[in-house]
């Protein structure tokens, strides 16, 4: 037996995702632009390249919750974007921004196509 969608938690979930998101986003934007302090500029420039992988990744993943977020406000939450299937519970809890049902995710990333 499935349990009930509780959207308030997904809700909140997903705000304190990006609330760390955006204080990990911060600190790398500090970490990239404080390069004086340190003396070796080889080791700077590598640090500030893999500072600003992590922030474009960060970006790409707080589109997601955002996305999310807006899914939940139009009340589409929970609904496989492929299918249209309910995502299961134990996905959305460990992934609360999940797109696509388990069984479509699997298909995606056989096929590399959305």
């Amino acid at each position: 037996m499935s349990q009930p969608l509780n959207l308030k938690l997904h809700h909140d979930k997903l705000h304190a995702l990006r609330a760390e998101l955006d204080a990990h986003v911060l600190q790398l934007t500090e970490d990239i632009t404080d390069v004086a302090d340190s003396g070796d500029r080889a080791n700077q420039q590598a640090e500030a390249v893999v500072n600003v992988g992590l922030a474009t990744h960060d970006a790409v993943l707080r589109r997601e919750i955002d996305d999310a977020l807006e899914r939940i406000n139009a009340g589409t939450f929970a609904a496989c974007e492929k299918c249209q299937a309910v995502i299961g519970m134990r996905r959305l809890n460990a992934i609360p921004f999940a797109r696509y049902c388990i069984r479509c995710e699997r298909r995606i990333e056989q096929e590399g196509t959305l």
